[in-house]
């Protein structure tokens, strides 16, 4: 289950604030004071209420002034697949077969009356769904068994209901009865009270509970503690998730088995002695073991220093122990590939760290952000500068205070870069002799170009581009900030462009493939010798020939398998993920190469060095590279 949408009315600063979140990695940027950590402490709020806890202060002003008295926050959440909820603790259901979804999201609802102290039983809950019209007046999941049986025997279902104890087979054998295929399409949207006291919206509401993602904030304002939560919470993270591992939760639950008994057995004893003594109390009493314990606060661990305690090391060295927890982290994640849904927001990650260590930890977040979300607000450029740019979420404000809605891209990307003051990295004293840029997404895009143009003597007798002055390589950073800022700049040098893009036909998401070709068709539609090609092949990887790969992480590949189609098969196959997944872990050789990130990096670096003419040729892309060089040689002669 991944955050998708986030919608506050009346909080703080707040009266109304929609945001879209993406799938991994989120960046929010503003200036001070315009919100960005109450979004933080917003969805702190609604996933724990414990870090920060909600009060009557937190009420918008002008919400107060107009009488309101509520606080909502609403979240959309996208399923990971047809993903089941325990509606009742006999049946399965999911949320698709009962109308609880927004669309394709799961909605849910908070809302804090702020009339009064706030505590937690005037906390609400609600679904937000699409519900059938006909049956929106009374849901069913909030109908007790009885009235389920009721409406069931008052319109002869009895033979649709395999098992009139479940109350999910009730349901379903109702909805088949009632809707029509135009009714099932007839929806309106509907808040469904978990409030209410029927079992199965008491067990709706805690299987939805036990389904949300864990949510970990980390604030930038520090506790000089000993509990500081810069260095606790890694820990208690580590504690949560290792106690929702199946081995150890089994352990865990056989000895809250063993212990139940052990109290069971206690307490009818005591009765049975009470019985001799007083028969009308003991018959009043029954040994009841209603709460399991809280695991997670029973294990409590945390770092020690040989001669200066932590919590009196400087703000540095502190946020540096969480640095390395989030670069390990990702090391351990991207290893798993059953993970639990994780939200880890920072904010402010780049506080009291060294640049070089700023850079360190945003590259573990965003190798973090491909098996969790992650949200972090910065006030750094080249923070901002690495992510995609839908990553960027720009919290701007007019002088009435009112959220600005940007109508394009362009403005959204104009509103960021003076935002933060973003400059490009490109200087005019860098390029003196340069008559052709080359434009790539990435630094091993730029290494593989190298590598091959150096080995293979038909590249380089066109044109040397690595030690041609004439040509200067830079990354783009594909779709990110950097990209649009830098390629604004080249505009102003007015020297010839030549980009390469890759085409990502091996995306699961549909639209993230070929999700450059709109700028390549603008690129190609200049009225100068500006141009653009898209690979043939999902990723510059796809360029490294399988033999290499099947020789360095001895791994085989479709085309050791003799498949007739290796070639098409090849040139969508996601090569990083491919290696990782197969390559052998406990090879102590191949284990450090062996990650999507790592993966890349040497397909780039280091086996590109060994492709061949023949191995180009056996791919069918000697000749589209080949024209890549020509077009640069042809723009650096003009």
């Amino acid at each position: 289950m991944r955050l998708a949408k986030l919608e506050l009315n009346n909080f703080r600063s707040y009266r109304e604030l929609n945001v879209d979140f993406q799938q991994d990695m989120n960046v929010i940027v503003g200036r001070n004071d315009v919100g960005k950590s109450t979004i933080m402490e917003a969805l702190e709020i609604f996933f724990n209420n414990d870090l920060v806890k909600i009060d009557q202060s937190d009420l918008n002003n002008d919400a107060k002034k107009s009488g309101e008295t509520l606080v909502t926050i609403k979240l959309s959440f996208t399923l990971n697949g047809n993903e089941d909820i325990i509606i009742d603790s006999t049946n399965p259901t999911n949320p698709y077969d009962e109308f609880l979804l927004n669309g394709t999201y799961l909605t849910l609802v908070k809302t804090f009356d702020c009339s009064k102290p706030i505590k937690a039983t005037s906390i609400k809950l609600y679904i937000k769904c699409l519900y059938p019209s006909i049956l929106a007046d009374e849901p069913l999941i909030n109908q007790t068994q009885s009235k389920l049986k009721k409406i069931i025997t008052e319109n002869d279902l009895e033979q649709f209901v395999q098992d009139n104890r479940i109350n999910a087979q009730l349901r379903l054998a109702i909805y088949n009865h009632f809707l029509s295929e135009d009714d099932r399409n007839n929806l309106t949207p509907i808040l469904i009270d978990l409030s209410k006291t029927s079992d199965d919206t008491k067990n709706l509401k805690s299987s939805i509970e036990k389904n949300l993602p864990l949510y970990f904030l980390f604030q930038s304002d520090r506790a000089n503690k000993d509990s500081d939560k810069d260095v606790q919470n890694p820990l208690n993270i580590a504690i949560q998730k290792a106690l929702i591992k199946p081995d150890i939760k089994t352990m865990l639950d056989e000895v809250e088995r063993l212990v139940k008994e052990e109290i069971q057995e206690i307490g009818e004893a005591t009765i049975s002695k009470l019985n001799e003594m007083d028969p009308n109390i003991a018959s009043s009493l029954n040994p009841d073991y209603s709460k399991s314990p809280e695991w997670k606060s029973v294990f409590k661990f945390s770092f020690t220093g040989d001669d200066i305690p932590i919590n009196k090391r400087g703000s540095g060295v502190r946020r540096l122990i969480l640095l390395n927890y989030f670069r390990a982290e990702a090391d351990r994640q991207i290893q798993e590939s059953n993970a639990n849904d994780v939200i880890y927001a920072i904010e402010e990650p780049e506080t009291s760290q060294h640049p070089d260590y700023q850079l360190m930890l945003i590259k573990a977040l965003m190798e973090l952000s491909e098996t969790n979300q992650v949200l972090i607000t910065t006030h750094t450029p080249q923070i901002a500068k690495m992510v995609d740019i839908n990553s960027l979420i720009i919290i701007v404000k007019d002088s009435d205070g009112n959220i600005i809605e940007f109508e394009n891209e362009a403005e959204k990307i104009e509103a960021i870069i003076q935002s933060l003051g973003i400059l490009p990295d490109i200087k005019i004293n860098d390029v003196p002799n340069v008559k052709v840029v080359v434009c790539l997404e990435g630094y091993t895009d730029i290494k593989f170009i190298e590598n091959i143009n150096q080995t293979i003597a038909n590249y380089k007798n066109i044109i040397d581009i690595k030690n041609d002055p004439r040509v200067f390589s830079i990354p783009l950073g594909g779709s990110t900030l950097e990209h649009w800022v830098n390629n604004q700049y080249l505009k102003k040098l007015n020297i010839p462009e030549i980009h390469i893009y890759d085409a990502d036909t091996n995306k699961s998401d549909p639209t993230q493939q070929n999700k450059y070709r709109k700028f390549i068709n603008e690129i190609n539609d200049r009225p100068n010798h500006d141009c653009a090609y898209e690979t043939k092949k999902a990723e510059i990887e796809n360029y490294i020939h399988p033999e290499l790969i099947k020789n360095c992480y001895d791994i085989d590949t479709c085309y050791h398998r003799s498949e007739a189609d290796w070639l098409s098969k090849w040139d969508i196959n996601d090569v990083a993920k491919f290696i990782n997944k197969n390559a052998d872990k406990s090879n102590s050789i191949i284990e450090p190469i062996s990650s999507e990130r790592m993966a890349k990096k040497h397909l780039s670096s280091e086996l590109s060095k060994n492709m061949t003419q023949e191995y180009l040729q056996d791919l069918e892309a000697f000749d589209e590279i080949e024209e890549w060089f020509n077009k640069i040689n042809e723009l650096a002669n003009l």
